[in-house]
């Protein structure tokens, strides 16, 4: 039986500052290998080979501020699709087998406590001694809110996908509108915090999502945001490639520069997140201590912490 055809739609401008100077970088077809192999070994709720292998990807930067994406992503009704029926609990759960060990479990915990300590003292002078109240877009299941819970902050998830919304640990919303109508009073500049961990290399207009969250947030909230680093990716020749600028999903490709780029035209301006000890180990916070003295001279990370101006 013939499938239909997945369909593209193509973006013309930087998904960053809009200018229509774009430049190629890389191109081919979903049907050729290496690509074909990696989208086949992924585990999948049904695959989606036979709806794609006709149609090709292309990635681009951007002559004015360097961003670079992919120019042609699923349509919206599409993204939806891969989301539901392509992207399930069940494969979501074989995708990450292989981090679930305990090691893993404790160092992600250990990670939460540190953004939700970080966020207790940099929320301190907005709160003026209200509960730190978060709203993690892309929540997933709702790991972080869950340990925001325990730590007393009031939390708020929204999670595209409809597995992860029925499965989540808390409450979660499908989108903005969705938060805003079911929980009266939830609007315009409610929120100290917002958190977007690996969520903005997904979004077909990130910087619309982001300028939407910057009226949720007060002046002087905490905006976080996380993504693969995609320094040095010049396309898809390997496995870290692949996993960096999917063309499926990982539509956006951020390096340190340009993740304060966008941020930047959304409202936000970047802040030092300062330390959180999270450890019994002396070791591990002479560590810390050293990467903090050390910091100006250290390679930057895709994940940075940014205030509303």
């Amino acid at each position: 039986m013939q499938r239909e055809k997945a369909q593209f739609v193509e973006r013309a401008s930087c998904i960053t500052c809009g200018s229509a100077n774009i430049i190629q970088i890389a191109s081919g077809r979903f049907n050729d290998d290496p690509l074909r192999s990696f989208i086949e070994n992924d585990p999948w709720g049904e695959s989606p080979i036979p709806y794609i292998a006709d149609g090709h990807w292309v990635f681009v930067g951007c002559g004015d501020c360097t961003t670079r994406f992919h120019q042609r992503i699923l349509a919206p009704e599409w993204v939806q699709r891969c989301y539901s029926e392509w992207v399930t609990q069940e494969a979501m759960e074989k995708f990450l087998a292989p981090q679930n060990t305990p090691q893993t479990h404790f160092n992600k915990a250990r990670q939460h406590v540190s953004h939700v300590l970080r966020l207790e003292k940099l929320t301190r002078q907005i709160r003026e001694g209200d509960t730190v109240r978060v709203l993690d877009f892309g929540c997933g299941w709702g790991e972080f809110l869950v340990m925001c819970a325990r730590f007393g902050l009031n939390g708020y998830g929204i999670d595209f996908a409809p597995d992860r919304r029925k499965q989540g640990q808390v409450s979660i919303f499908s989108g903005i509108e969705d938060l805003q109508n079911g929980t009266p009073n939830r609007g315009m500049g409610f929120f100290h915090a917002i958190t977007m961990f690996e969520v903005l290399e997904h979004l077909a207009d990130p910087l619309a999502v982001l300028q939407s969250l910057n009226d949720l947030i007060m002046p002087g909230g905490v905006l976080i945001l996380e993504t693969p680093d995609c320094t040095g990716v010049q396309g898809i020749q390997t496995i870290q490639d692949y996993r960096a600028i999917h063309p499926l999903s990982h539509i956006n490709s951020f390096t340190p520069k340009s993740l304060r780029t966008i941020a930047g035209y959304a409202g936000f301006s970047p802040i030092n997140c300062g330390v959180a000890q999270v450890t019994c180990d002396l070791a591990k916070v002479i560590k810390t201590e050293a990467k903090r003295a050390l910091s100006k001279l250290l390679k930057p990370a895709t994940q940075q912490y940014f205030r509303k101006t």
